[in-house]
């Protein structure tokens, strides 16, 4: 049974079918006619490219591919809107420094020192020549340790052989003279009137063969009569002493023969060697000899006297050790040179070749001290 409006429904829907299902068709059929046109215009585009472009070398072919690279790389750029930090990693990794390998050179010979002339060291005001016990000679340098004198040699007067040193225009000096039994007879009244402030009276000394310790035959008489006729007096003692227990029994003889009287000059320790003869101390080194005189010139001192050690350059500077004694104790320096050579302080000079004196029998030479030691 058909109901009211079935056949006008069925009528009016097939023509729309038919109608979108032409469309659809037409539609189709005109996209694939572009298609195809399309495809057909290319490649009768790269068709005419290759017949057009000549013949490229295998060089321009790599300079294409390059030029092709930026464009591709360009590209690449804009569309990813990359920056040129953005492409800058090659920091990421640490470069490895490319060292150059050096051949080693041959080290350079060394250069031969110069050995200083004798003129050269005289001149360069840092060494001292001494001439050594066996003869040898030697330039030892002078020690920045050790004070060096500082006397002005043109403040020096001298008058019949009688130095005087003066500073800042007055005189700072004492004259002296050595006595022993060797002297002779002395007139004491006469010398003191002669200018002659005080004497350095040999007290003994030990014998250089046999070892035996005496006193000087004339010393009682000597240091007496001095005193009486107002000269200071000060004492010398020869030693030769081979170890510290004999310069310790020195020592002990010279104080105990001191008890009796008033000494204001220096005790002296002289050591020396003999002419022409073999003494007893030519088995000590410099440390040997050194020792001695230490213990010596110690032991005067805590006795309470002024001790000196006596010597010429040679002897203080050659045969001792200077460092230990020289900067510690007062030095009696004997030099007949105008101006020394010793560089270093001394406190008293004999300075002159022996000569007749006023009221000594014998020739004896004159000594200076740069010290009053009566006020010492």
């Amino acid at each position: 049974m058909r109901l009211p409006g079935d056949d006008d429904d069925r009528g009016i829907g097939a023509p729309v079918v038919y109608t979108i299902i032409g469309v659809s068709v037409f539609i189709l059929v005109v996209l694939a006619a572009v298609f195809i046109s399309n495809n057909g215009q290319k490649n009768t585009q790269a068709a005419r490219k290759n017949l057009s472009r000549p013949t490229s070398t295998p060089a321009q072919e790599e300079e294409m591919r390059f030029a092709q690279g930026q464009e591709d790389m360009e590209e690449l750029y804009r569309e990813n809107k990359l920056r040129a930090e953005d492409l800058d990693f090659w920091d990421m990794y640490e470069k490895e420094e490319e060292t150059e390998e050096v051949a080693p050179t041959a080290s350079p010979s060394p250069t031969p020192s110069h050995e200083p002339t004798e003129e050269e060291l005289a001149a360069d005001g840092m060494h001292v020549k001494v001439t050594r016990h066996d003869g040898t000679e030697e330039w030892v340098e002078i020690s920045d340790t050790i004070p060096l004198y500082t006397y002005d040699f043109t403040n020096i007067k001298i008058n019949g052989g009688k130095m005087e040193y003066y500073l800042d225009g007055e005189k700072n000096s004492s004259l002296g003279v050595e006595l022993s039994k060797d002297s002779g007879e002395v007139d004491f009244e006469a010398l003191k009137k002669s200018g002659v402030d005080f004497v350095m009276v040999k007290l003994g000394g030990r014998g250089y063969e046999s070892g035996v310790i005496s006193l000087d035959e004339n010393f009682v008489a000597n240091i007496t009569n001095a005193q009486n006729a107002g000269l200071e007096v000060g004492v010398t003692f020869f030693s030769q002493a081979v170890s510290v227990q004999e310069a310790q029994e020195e020592a002990e003889f010279v104080a105990s023969n001191l008890i009796p009287y008033k000494i204001t000059y220096p005790v002296a320790y002289v050591m020396e060697y003999i002419a022409n003869d073999e003494a007893r101390i030519e088995a000590l080194d410099e440390a040997g000899k050194t020792k001695t005189a230490e213990t010596f010139l110690s032991y005067m001192e805590k006795e309470g006297y002024h001790p000196i050690l006596y010597g010429n350059t040679d002897w203080l500077l050659g045969e001792l050790q200077p460092r230990k004694l020289l900067g510690k104790y007062d030095i009696w320096l004997n030099d007949q040179s105008p101006v020394p050579d010793y560089p270093y302080q001394f406190k008293m000079w004999k300075y002159g070749e022996a000569q007749q004196v006023e009221g000594i029998e014998k020739e004896t030479p004159y000594i200076i001290s740069f010290v009053d030691y009566t006020r010492r």
